[in-house]
């Protein structure tokens, strides 16, 4: 039985957001996603979990930032945990269960992008709710002149 709740915890329970992201700074990369059907990410070279990042119209610049944050944190159940210019880390609580999700933000100023990665924290499955976020930060991008459809 002991067995048993440790292979459950084991499967119930995800990777949280990037692990080695340094303390300032830009010149690094998200994480990829782990085997399970619970993320999406830029860096992910597999066809479930890739995402194409979100395509900035302008260079960046710091009033552009500041609105890339703020519908980020306009999400459903959104939390910042970490920012700065250049990277966020936001945990999104879901409605009902209030199931956590890490979603980060990582500029790409040499290819005028934002790069993601959108994660659940616990369970294997995301039933789509990650790539929904993102598809749906892309498009009040898009809405707000930021982002190029």
């Amino acid at each position: 039985m002991r067995h048993f709740i440790v292979l459950l915890i084991v499967l119930l329970t995800g990777c949280a957001s990037t692990e080695n992201v340094p303390p300032t700074g830009t010149d690094f990369v998200l994480d990829e996603c782990p085997p399970f059907w619970n993320c999406v990410s830029t860096s992910s070279t597999t066809n479930y979990h890739g995402i194409e990042p979100i395509q900035l119209i302008e260079p960046l610049s710091e009033s552009a930032w500041a609105a890339i944050k703020a519908e980020a944190l306009e999400l459903p159940g959104a939390s910042l945990n970490e920012a700065r210019y250049g990277y966020v880390n936001i945990t999104c609580y879901s409605d009902g269960l209030g199931f956590p999700d890490y979603l980060e933000l990582l500029i790409d100023a040499g290819k005028q992008q934002l790069n993601v990665r959108s994660q659940s924290r616990l369970g294997f499955y995301d039933m789509g709710v990650n790539r929904l976020r993102v598809e749906r930060l892309r498009s009040q991008l898009v809405e707000r002149g930021i982002a190029v459809d």
